[in-house]
């Protein structure tokens, strides 16, 4: 044996090694850790019945984890979950990384997402930008929150698609999470997978079992501690931000200039992602003057301005900003064209 190929075949056995490690790893991890109990795992639970109306093959992955937090506290951050909205509560890295799904978390509540309107059933549980979709269809609040997709019928929403792996003709799959108070201001968070595919033969088996137990359930377990981790007030600065707020919030380099109005509080230094809509309260541009929110005097169209040779005078008399429209939206993107005098009361 030559010594290139038997370097080639040490780097071939460090690497079967160190895959089998992994793969050893990640089954002690999902299969072994963080398992629904027996009967968890058998419960039939709200949003089954949408795999087994279309599938009799239906199987469910159900993992479960105990929380020192009210079930409500919990309640509020799975009205969160999504990549359009505070992320996944999974390992970000992982997801954007080899599932390419864009994820980012947020480990803070946001108003945004707190209103009654802000997860509505029909609403996209987002994966990423680009329509990988499932759609919330049981939204009850402080108790239970099901999300499902399935490509005999679809996501309603232009751009969305119910994605289904190589191999088959059809797929569903509903993500639930299911709260359960327990004594003492504590709760179970159940999180419950149900899935169903055709054809039902060894291949597609074997890549839902992947899927679903084996690499969904390392991330399902993340996902139950991070959500712990979350609701009990111990979850860590991520690095990346920490390292921002190093570098560019003053604290590497000592400036005696403070970079936030909370610096030296847990309001700065335990706030993992920036309040986005808490400036509403006291804007800090009112130390200089008041927000505008009308200007009558814009565009300047007085002679000597920029524009004064080219502005259309009328475009905002008689304006108002237009209610927002999805079949309007949709016409748009039909038809690509916008609606005369758009936002004239008189057009209106």
């Amino acid at each position: 044996m030559t010594r290139k190929s038997s370097t080639f075949s040490k780097v071939c056995k460090v690497g079967a090694g160190l895959s089998t490690s992994v793969v050893a790893g990640m089954f002690a991890y999902s299969q072994l850790h963080g398992k629904a109990t027996p009967e968890e795992q058998a419960f039939q639970y709200p949003g089954d019945e949408l795999i087994d109306a279309n599938y009799d093959n239906g199987y469910s992955s159900t993992y479960a984890i105990n929380i020192d937090a009210p079930a409500y506290a919990v309640w509020r951050y799975l009205k969160q979950l999504g990549a359009n909205k505070t992320g996944s509560f999974s390992s970000e890295f992982l997801e954007r990384t080899f599932a390419r799904l864009s994820f980012f978390n947020s480990y803070e509540i946001q108003e945004e997402y707190q209103q009654p309107d802000s997860m509505v059933a029909g609403d996209i549980s987002a994966f990423d930008f680009h329509g990988m979709s499932m759609e919330w269809t049981d939204v009850v609040p402080g108790k239970y929150l099901v999300s499902w997709i399935d490509t005999k019928m679809p996501p309603s929403a232009p751009g969305s698609y119910a994605f289904r792996f190589p191999g088959m003709t059809h797929f569903a799959a509903a993500w639930c999470f299911y709260l359960i108070p327990l004594e003492g201001e504590r709760c179970r968070l159940i999180n419950h997978w149900r899935i169903g595919y055709e054809p039902g033969n060894l291949f597609t088996k074997t890549i839902n079992w992947i899927n679903i137990e084996l690499v969904g359930g390392c991330m399902t377990n993340m996902q139950c501690a991070y959500f712990k981790r979350v609701a009990e007030f111990r979850k860590k600065q991520q690095h990346t931000g920490k390292f921002m707020r190093g570098m560019l919030g003053g604290k590497f380099f000592n400036t005696g200039t403070p970079a936030g109005k909370w610096d030296g509080t847990p309001l700065f230094d335990d706030t993992y992602t920036q309040w986005f809509q808490y400036g509403r309260m006291a804007p800090a541009v009112e130390g200089i003057r008041p927000p505008v929110t009308d200007d009558p005097e814009w565009p300047p169209t007085a002679p000597g301005t920029p524009w004064a040779d080219v502005v259309d005078k009328d475009y905002f008399t008689d304006w108002e900003e237009p209610e927002f429209s999805w079949d309007e939206q949709i016409r748009q993107k039909m038809e690509r064209s916008y609606l005369p005098g758009w936002g004239k009361k008189k057009a209106n």
